[in-house]
């Protein structure tokens, strides 16, 4: 008789967020890479046995585990099997199928000679004009700017990457802090949130937006690339839905005016690093990306800019933990703060350690970004222009997102932007 074999894992790849749908527990699942369009709402067994799918256990395996959490009560293995069936035609499963489909859309997208926009009609208007005068009303709409920003002299600039809307006074403050400035280039950091290897993501395609279309510099990605040594992704598909480039860059557009060139990059993860080294230059292969950087701003410090999109804390049960946001605010808020102190003084190692100190316990999605940056801009200083939380009262769970930025050290000053 075969044996039985196991039912192919959830995929690792899905962002998971615990949600209740009319009155009643339930979870969103959210594909970044594209195979499934819309959020998928799953309830009642199906949220529970797709919480169950490890790669390991089988339908009577799910069964017995669905009859011992609910107190005895039978879950027939038919409906189980039909669940199933339908979560892997749904795309949520790491089964051969979805290896087939994940294939074909990589092979698709690396044909592309230009990455397209992703949430432009979704996240803010597909149509020029409408998106200039949206961008307008929020860099109007932010109130009086705090002092700090010093345009001119401004070397990197700190966003969010939230929904525009709900951050529009913190894009405000960010934006409008870059004044006049005119960069010939922008090195532009953005959280990789599907970036599954490597610790950075690059690609050679120009960016399209809305507003017209972002040449890649790729001679400086190509020297990039030869620099990173083993950090990075293996290939350029993360960018393809990634929005912590695409929001800055519409602002960007919008803001500067003059063309610049544009050097994309995503940072992943490096939580998992935290514990293992003693600054980030010290993750395997990375102090040779991050001295190409360095070596990429020195050869141009007056026409390159450096931007990150970047959003700080995510607290509550959509985000992993079992307490309310309400509980965790005001010690993530003050970690915010403690790692926004470390950035405005330029100290690399005091913003590694608080990470260190928390573990990550907050989840600060911009963290890599902000520490990539410390290193990359040895002696720069500024200054927190707007720090803010949104809160989801469905999850009951929060984001926090801040606006910064950091001039030239006092020695380059005198020659900078």
């Amino acid at each position: 008789m075969e044996k039985e074999r196991p039912v192919p894992r959830r995929r690792e790849d899905l962002e998971i967020i615990r949600t209740s749908y009319k009155g009643s527990a339930a979870i969103l699942v959210r594909d970044h890479l594209g195979l499934v369009d819309e959020p998928v709402l799953l309830q009642g067994e199906a949220a529970e046995l797709f919480g169950l799918l490890d790669g390991r256990r089988t339908v009577r395996d799910l069964q017995i585990a669905l009859v011992r959490s609910r107190g005895g009560q039978l879950v027939d293995s038919g409906l189980l099997e039909q669940i199933i069936r339908e979560f892997d035609s749904a795309g949520l499963l790491h089964s051969l199928g979805y290896e087939a489909r994940k294939n074909r859309l990589l092979a698709e997208y690396a044909r592309l000679e230009v990455r397209n926009p992703s949430h432009a009609g979704a996240s803010y208007p597909a149509e020029p004009g409408r998106l200039r005068a949206y961008l307008d009303a929020i860099l109007e709409g932010a109130g009086e700017e705090r002092p700090g920003g010093g345009s001119l002299s401004v070397v990197a600039l700190i966003a969010p990457h939230i929904d525009l809307e709900t951050g529009k006074k913190v894009y405000a403050s960010a934006y409008r802090a870059l004044g006049g400035l005119k960069p010939r280039r922008v090195v532009l950091l953005g959280t990789g949130h599907s970036l599954e290897d490597g610790v950075f993501g690059l690609t050679e395609k120009d960016y399209v937006t809305p507003l017209g279309r972002v040449t890649t510099d790729r001679e400086a990605v190509g020297r990039l690339r030869s620099a990173g040594n083993g950090c990075l992704s293996s290939s350029d598909f993360p960018h393809r839905r990634e929005h912590s480039i695409e929001f800055e860059l519409i602002f960007l557009q919008h803001v500067v005016g003059s063309p610049f060139s544009l050097v994309p990059i995503l940072c992943g993860s490096v939580s998992q690093h935290l514990e293992r080294v003693s600054r980030p230059a010290a993750i395997p292969g990375v102090a040779g990306f991050l001295s190409e950087l360095r070596r990429l701003r020195e050869e141009d410090p007056s026409g390159t800019l450096f931007v990150a999109g970047v959003d700080l804390s995510h607290i509550g049960p959509k985000f992993g933990h079992r307490e309310r946001a309400a509980a965790l605010l005001l010690d993530a808020k003050a970690h915010d703060l403690a790692l926004l102190r470390a950035f405005a003084a330029g100290d690399a190692p005091g913003f590694w350690a608080e990470s260190r100190r928390v573990g990550d316990r907050y989840n600060v999605c911009g963290m890599s970004a902000l520490a990539f940056l410390l290193e990359i801009l040895p002696g720069a200083t500024g200054s927190l222009l707007a720090y803010d939380f949104w809160m989801e009262e469905p999850t009951q769970s929060a984001v926090s997102f801040a606006a910064a930025v950091l001039h030239a050290d006092r020695d380059k000053r005198g020659g900078g932007q």
